[in-house]
């Protein structure tokens, strides 16, 4: 077994990693830009751009940034960052009647969704909150769902190819605090989507299991450990871990994880994905 280990701070929680693979891994593990774990296949986030350039359209993109923020996807109305998923939209007026056509399309490739809304010219000009609460509610719930890995997805280059692509079971976690056990796994799912991973079929190849310990740190901390550990799903055999360890604040992990579970996932689903694609290559 050859082992190669990687430090480095992951977010606010400054957690290391070190992973462990038996036979060489591909590239070496890293983890820049913003969380894979709540970005979409190309993990730089989302631009949503203004339907027009009036106060409405400025309003509304606004307001759909702020939902897929909440969702843990990472959004803009600017564009900071290359390589983003884009919603925009198209706007059509006829007389009396607005539309606006919605598309969200990934870098380089068509759009994944698509989608609509009409209201009359005079509401549009004049949309207040509740109007443009309601429009964001709309266009989030029906284009999210790739982001979040709901649909199959062509992968991008680099990662595990839909030709190639071994299927996962992600083994459900236990024992963390908070909604630790819940939160944690579906970050792990969508870091790991995100990469080309398919985490869903009858017959897996591999098996994927979260271990995870919280002891007392320094005064006001407590010391969170992770070990991503991948085995062959139909001999048992150990492949290959990604470990993480690092201190967070004492008692945060008490309750909601929020976006520290997408952080912990992030760190730990490239070197994941290194690992099971060297082996898929044997």
């Amino acid at each position: 077994m050859r082992r190669r280990f990687l430090g480095l701070p992951l977010g606010l929680l400054g957690l290391s990693l070190a992973l462990t693979a038996c036979g060489d891994v591909p590239q070496p593990f890293r983890h820049e830009g913003i969380n894979a774990a709540v970005a979409p296949r190309a993990p730089r986030g989302v631009v949503v751009r203004p339907a027009d350039d009036g106060p409405t359209a400025a309003a509304l993109a606004q307001a759909i940034v702020k939902r897929l923020v909440e969702a843990e996807v990472p959004a803009s109305t600017r564009e900071v960052v290359p390589g983003a998923w884009v919603i925009a939209a198209e706007t059509e007026t006829r007389i009396a009647t607005k539309t606006l056509r919605w598309t969200l399309t990934p870098p380089g490739a068509d759009s994944l969704g698509t989608m609509a809304q009409s209201l009359p010219t005079d509401v549009w000009a004049k949309a207040g909150p509740a109007t443009i609460d309601r429009m964001a509610d709309e266009v989030v719930a029906k284009l999210s769902g790739p982001l979040h890995g709901e649909i199959a997805l062509p992968a991008p280059s680099g990662s595990v190819t839909a030709a190639r692509a071994p299927v996962v079971r992600l083994e459900p976690l236990s024992g963390l605090p908070g909604d630790g056990d819940k939160a944690l796994g579906d970050a792990m799912r969508r870091a790991l989507n995100g990469l080309g991973v398919r985490l869903q079929g009858a017959e897996p190849d591999f098996i994927l299991r979260g271990r995870a310990a919280l002891t007392p740190g320094k005064p006001g901390e407590d010391m969170l450990e992770v070990a991503w550990i991948i085995s062959n799903a139909r001999t048992g055999e150990e492949l290959g871990k990604a470990a993480q360890q690092g201190a967070v604040p004492k008692g945060r992990l008490a309750g909601p994880w929020g976006s520290l579970a997408g952080d912990i996932a992030a760190g730990g689903a490239e070197g994941i994905a290194d690992i099971i694609t060297a082996q898929s290559q044997k």
